[in-house]
């Protein structure tokens, strides 16, 4: 009869360990599926990281750029006028010389 109850504990204590090993394994599972999708997302972020470091640096170069045209596009300005008034200055001149 001892026999017969120890056999039935050990059974028991046997199951007992076979579901705690099957909670430990679904437990390292879904560890190891958050593992891989936190190192996705960090993998991800740091690529948007970098992206937005490339990108801020362009846009650091094209407003470089784009004051460097603005003036060059007020020299070039000044310069029309300054080409005008002579322009303007000639032709009178011409008109005159015509009417004498």
């Amino acid at each position: 009869m001892f026999r017969v109850r120890m056999f039935a504990a050990l059974i028991l204590l046997g199951s007992a360990f076979q579901l705690l090993a099957r909670d430990v394994s679904v437990e390292q599972n879904a560890v190891q599926y958050a593992r891989r999708a936190y190192e996705q997302i960090e993998a991800e972020h740091k690529a948007d990281v970098e992206q937005a470091s490339l990108t801020k640096e362009a846009l650091v170069s094209l407003k470089k750029k784009y004051d460097e045209e603005q003036k060059k596009a007020a020299l070039s300005g000044k310069k029309k006028q300054q080409a005008k008034a002579r322009l303007d200055k000639a032709q009178a001149a011409l008109d005159a010389a015509w009417k004498k």
